[in-house]
């Protein structure tokens, strides 16, 4: 029997105090603290309109956030879907995850969101850009078939899809000054150079992956131990610095290894930088899950339990922000800083000594990861958007996925969720909704370094 609801293990936060107190009694718990409590200032619901394609899929599934303008009546941001809806069948070692629509396309998403905080005010979707092959062709959210894509079934649970060459799971996006994108996506992981309107130009991937029938151009770049990512934990965050030159590509979570997999453990994540001109990667660097504060953290890696990094913003100073979530309730935003930290990316290339996710002691490997510092614990305010997505019934265990990040002043930030197109609602439950939340930090990041000191 076919169940319509989302197996996507990304960014699930419940409201489970229980699982938190047991985190913390296990001494992985997040301690840090900063003064004050963020707020929800505004709630923007999305509309249920149909996405482009013919296939009856409505809007959702959003990732990522990018500010385009702004005015006194309102701002003007990008967003994209990520594959389409998507369920499971079967239970257990027989489960199997199916697509809803397998010829849907990934859209780029324009929407206006009106100044104000009356929710009864729909946001407007002024632009909707369907991903294309360089063709024309539609460049579906399949599997590619290669590396370690699994089977995906079809709606009715029966037959195994065929892979696309040009299939994407796209999840981060950027906008360039001359109106083009870079977006970053799962199944490789890689990376995406899209035009204005919406034709994928190049896809820039792990080494060793073959892409024969690509309707895009293909760059083998990347290096080839991203081909070890874990199922749907490829490129989630995606980030442009401050001077436009480079892209940041934040991993979901630690790499697999086939011989072990203590990366989950030690919390150790990679993220790439990359030339935003040529899409080549210049650099990469350890970002480590967890509490920066935690005793154990600096020789032993002390995330918490099935940590994830879902969207990232790019700061001035060239730092990035950071949400940072598990599935026992913990959604935190943290300020990581490059600067200082230690360049892997040609220890990666030589593929000298053990691989990065299994190392607990990073200075004794003589590696510096970035200096992480919290800004703001965001779990206060999950009962609030749970109810927003879900209504009254916020209880009914369903997941609400935070994917979606931008600054918006120095102390206010854009948040957007994944709704899963709708389709996991629990028989009788409201359907989820698309929101869009305008949330106040508890203190400006300008005046955050002097009051947290950063590790």
């Amino acid at each position: 029997m076919l169940a319509t609801r989302s197996n996507r293990p990304c960014c699930a936060i419940r409201v489970w105090t229980v699982c938190a107190a047991a985190v913390a009694a296990e001494g992985i718990c997040f301690a840090e603290s900063v003064a004050g409590r963020p707020e929800v200032q505004a709630t923007h619901l999305l509309p249920r309109v149909l996405l482009p394609g013919g296939h009856d899929v409505t809007l959702g599934g959003l990732s990522e956030l990018v500010i385009a303008a702004r005015d006194p009546s309102g701002i003007t941001v990008w967003t994209i879907t990520d594959r389409g809806p998507n369920g499971t069948t079967g239970s257990g070692d027989a489960e199997r995850r199916t697509l809803l629509a397998p010829g849907f396309s990934p859209v780029l998403v324009r929407l206006r969101v009106p100044a104000g905080n009356d929710a009864a005010h729909l946001a407007e979707v002024e632009q909707m850009l369907p991903l294309r092959a360089l063709s024309g062709a539609a460049v579906s959210g399949r599997p590619n078939g290669v590396g370690r894509d699994e089977t995906i079934l079809d709606a009715a649970g029966r037959e195994a899809l065929p892979p696309d060459p040009n299939g994407v799971d796209t999840e981060g996006l950027v906008v360039m000054p001359d109106g083009s994108f870079w977006a970053s996506e799962e199944y490789r992981p890689s990376l995406l150079r899209i035009d204005a309107q919406g034709r994928c130009l190049e896809r820039h991937v792990p080494e060793g992956v073959v892409l024969a029938g690509a309707g895009m151009k293909v760059i083998i770049d990347i290096p080839p131990a991203y081909g070890d990512r874990r199922d749907n934990r490829g490129f989630e965050g995606l980030a442009l610095s401050a001077d436009g030159k480079r892209l940041f590509a934040l991993l979901q979570s630690p790499l697999d290894h086939p011989e072990t997999k203590a990366g989950r453990k030690t919390g150790n994540v990679r993220l790439l930088v990359v030339d935003a001109v040529s899409g080549t990667p210049v650099a990469e660097h350890v970002y480590r899950l967890g509490d920066p504060s935690h005793e154990d953290r600096a020789e032993r890696g002390a995330p918490a339990d099935d940590g994830k990094l879902c969207c990232l913003a790019s700061l001035a100073d060239g730092s990035l922000l950071v949400l940072e979530q598990a599935d026992c309730g913990l959604a935190r935003l943290y300020r990581a800083d490059s600067r200082g930290a230690t360049d892997t990316l040609p220890r990666t290339r030589r593929g000298e000594g053990e691989p990065l996710e299994m190392i607990r002691n990073l200075a004794a490997a003589g590696i510096e990861p970035l200096r992480k510092s919290l800004v703001a614990d965001l779990g206060p305010l999950v009962p609030r958007l749970r109810e927003d997505a879900f209504g009254s019934d916020s209880d009914s265990g369903s997941k609400l996925k935070l994917e979606g990040l931008a600054m918006l002043d120095d102390q206010r930030v854009l948040l957007v969720n994944d709704d899963d197109f709708g389709v996991h609602a629990r028989p009788g439950s409201p359907r989820p909704r698309s929101c869009l939340w305008v949330v106040r930090l508890p203190a400006p990041l300008a005046a955050h370094d002097s009051l947290t000191t950063r590790r």
